[in-house]
């Protein structure tokens, strides 16, 4: 397909997708989450202007020991949510678990969906590993979720197209996913540092360091290719409980858990082996 062709046709996805579709939430509720001067009171007022499905969703992800529940404790308020997870981290999810909801069930969405969940739980991981600060590690974590939001919406737009509209095949998807992504990304005002992320294509390094973008790569191939091998599928292996090892606190169960928080729990499965480190 030629460029020009192209670009003419992903000016007509970006128009319909991020200008006509009803995406299921009040887009007001994100200029909120970008007011660094939000009230309380408006911030609590933003679960009035979100699904049920999508509430439960944040605060349960929020209440899992991903997020630090085991030391913190149980949250109970909007605002709690959204200085638990962050003001980005939440308008991400909003926006990707509205999509998800969009896709009533649609089976190519939902393994994109998990997949993204996936690469951005583990990169958080990898950033932590690599000793990396906390406010860098959440846009690790950010990245991996937003990684393929561009090839979500073209798959929508696939699902939902008019008889009118021009169809796309997976390899147009492949090919022009980041560039719908980066549009995602302006359209909702999220950070610019994804930008660089969705774009990767490959293991990038910083001058001495595997650089933020790399990391979520990293995470991304290893997803894939776990993804690929077990049927998709997560597999990850765990050491067994033991007297020093409260089952609760252990990696493989958090991540477990964070799965089942946001209803992708069939999408990972953790083996129990014996611990190699030491």
């Amino acid at each position: 397909m030629e460029k020009i062709q192209a670009l003419g046709i992903l000016a007509k996805i970006e128009n319909r997708m991020l200008n006509k579709v009803n995406l299921g939430f009040n887009p007001e509720v994100l200029d909120i989450l970008d007011n660094v001067e939000a009230s309380n009171e408006e911030i609590e007022r933003i679960k009035m202007r979100i699904s049920n499905e999508i509430l439960i969703r944040l605060f349960s992800i929020a209440n899992s020991a991903y997020y630090g529940s085991l030391k913190k404790g149980t949250i109970r308020t909007f605002t709690e949510v959204v200085s638990r997870v962050g003001m980005n981290h939440t308008k991400a999810l909003i926006i990707i678990l509205s999509l998800h909801i969009m896709a009533q069930g649609d089976k190519d969405v939902e393994i994109v969906f998990a997949r993204s969940f996936a690469t951005s739980v583990l990169g958080k991981v990898l950033a932590r590993e690599f000793s990396i600060r906390d406010d860098m590690a959440k846009r690790v974590e950010l990245g991996g979720l937003l990684l393929e939001i561009g090839k979500i919406m073209m798959i929508l737009y696939r699902k939902f197209r008019k008889p009118d509209e021009d169809d796309i095949d997976d390899e147009f998807i492949d090919t022009y996913h980041a560039y719908l992504g980066e549009k995602t990304i302006d359209r909702f005002a999220l950070p610019d540092y994804l930008k660089p992320m969705v774009h990767s294509t490959c293991l990038s390094l910083d001058t001495q360091v595997i650089a933020l973008k790399g990391i979520v790569q990293l995470a991304h191939d290893t997803v894939s290719a776990s993804f690929q091998k077990f049927h998709n599928k997560l597999v990850l292996e765990s050491p067994p409980p033991g007297p020093e090892r409260d089952p609760a606190g252990m990696l493989g169960n958090i991540i477990k858990e964070q799965f089942n928080a946001v209803g992708l729990g069939k999408y990972v499965r953790v083996d129990v082996g014996e611990s190699r480190r030491s």
